[in-house]
């Protein structure tokens, strides 16, 4: 594996070359409430006006982009219009985004969490600072560029999407070791000791269920790793319960931390130490709970979280509605708002067990499916018989990309039976939400 200097060198040349720097997010937190709210203020005018200036402005924007003192823009916030997804899709397409506007940047999608992925454009300056976001973050959990990271997240290989060589160069030098972890076997649980051993001290990190599965398996097997093997761990896409933090400290000798984050706006709140609170990573990102009604959320009292990044200037994050929950207590918030969640309720993918025995990542569907982008909503069903239904919505594919899909998931499911099955509508529970994975 490559040296630890050499990486550490590469990491400071890529960060200087393609990271927003983050004096930012460490200065704002020493600024007064007060401070803090006229800052704030600023940062928000100044999206509202641009967003207003442009062509698919929402009315609404347009009006308060006429706002001259950012102070007064509190005043006139809380009405401004909720962003969620469905919204965002039908009034930002993120494929006309570069073309329409001359931005320069990248179009991405989420997985999609709930069966319905959402795409996006991210401009220059929102990809330096999501990479700088996640690097901070890591940092004040305690990696330091250079050290050996174990990734617990899926292999592209397993979606049947090639890996540029570049990509693969940058891994390397990253010194970053990636597990195939949407499909578990003993040979993830074995693969991931060996580089413990060979590497230490090391990083993990992946999908909470991942690593709440590996370090089972380690403490059932008696193979827990000597202290200090395992510098710190944290988590991603998931929520993180207290109990699959306490297992894996058991295992590996460090808890996991709680990083919530989501590709529309990279990292956004941290939990620096065990059982802390998730640090909103202010200024960069402007955080409000709401109730049902779209209204402020009391202090203690669980709702909706709408998120505003302060930097994106592609798609409009005002007021979006990520689909998470989340609570924060008197103490994470000021007259500047709120500065520290104390619970998010977002997606618990969890394992699916196949007929054959296997388990596999529920996240698996979504990162296979965000390739497809004919495909707006999918749900995947386990029937009695074993076999497997995929429901479909959205555009029919092509012949070529039919194929593709078909073969992908006949590589990743082996001999379990699979039929696609296109619908105008896919079957929503009760509380109106669509399920990503159900069994008959």
């Amino acid at each position: 594996m490559i040296p630890r200097l050499l990486s550490r060198l590469w990491w400071r040349r890529y960060l200087a070359r393609n990271a927003r720097p983050w004096d930012e997010l460490e200065r704002f937190p020493a600024l007064s409430p007060a401070e803090q709210r006229r800052e704030l203020a600023a940062r928000l005018l100044a999206q509202v006006r641009y967003f207003g200036s442009r062509p698919d402005a929402l009315p609404e924007w347009r009006e308060v982009a006429r706002i001259q003192d950012p102070a007064d823009l509190w005043r006139v916030w809380p009405s401004l219009p909720i962003l969620d997804k469905a919204k965002l899709q039908a009034c930002f397409p993120a494929a006309e985004m570069q073309a329409r506007f001359g931005i320069q940047g990248r179009r991405d999608s989420t997985g999609g969490s709930t069966g319905e992925p959402v795409h996006f454009f991210h401009d220059t300056p929102m990809l330096r600072s999501g990479l700088a976001a996640a690097t901070y973050t890591a940092v004040r959990m305690g990696w330091q560029p250079g050290m050996p990271v174990i990734i617990l997240w899926g292999s592209e290989r397993d979606i049947r999407k090639r890996m540029r060589r570049r990509d693969r160069l940058h891994g390397w030098l990253r010194n970053e070791f990636l597990l195939d972890a949407y499909r578990m076997s003993e040979g993830t649980v074995q693969r991931a000791l060996s580089i413990i051993h060979a590497h230490a001290p090391v990083a993990i990190y992946g999908f909470t269920s991942i690593l709440e599965h590996v370090a089972r398996r380690v403490v059932e097997s008696g193979r827990c790793p000597a202290p200090g093997l395992v510098r710190t761990a944290w988590n991603g896409g998931e929520m993180l319960f207290a109990e699959q933090s306490r297992i894996f400290r058991q295992a590996f000798g460090v808890p996991i931390l709680n990083r919530y984050g989501g590709r529309e706006l990279s990292a956004m709140a941290c939990q620096f130490v065990p059982d802390g609170p998730l640090e909103v990573l202010r200024p960069w990102l402007f955080v409000e709970i709401v109730d049902e009604n779209g209204r402020p959320a009391p202090p203690g009292q669980t709702g909706r979280l709408l998120w505003t990044s302060t930097i994106c200037r592609g798609t409009p994050f005002l007021r979006y509605d990520i689909g998470d929950l989340g609570v924060a207590l008197p103490a994470h918030q000021n007259e500047s708002g709120v500065f520290a969640i104390h619970q998010i309720e977002g997606r618990v993918a969890g394992l699916l067990q196949l007929p054959d025995g296997s388990k596999i990542n529920n996240i698996f569907w979504n990162h296979l499916f965000k390739e497809f982008s004919e495909i707006r909503q999918f749900q995947v069903v386990l029937r009695r018989d074993g076999s497997i239904d995929l429901r479909l919505k959205g555009n029919a594919l092509a012949p070529e990309r039919d194929q593709r899909l078909r073969e992908t998931l006949a590589h990743f499911l082996g001999s379990i039976p699979f039929r696609f099955c296109w619908v105008d509508q896919i079957p929503l529970t009760a509380q109106g939400k669509l399920v990503q994975v159900v069994r008959e």
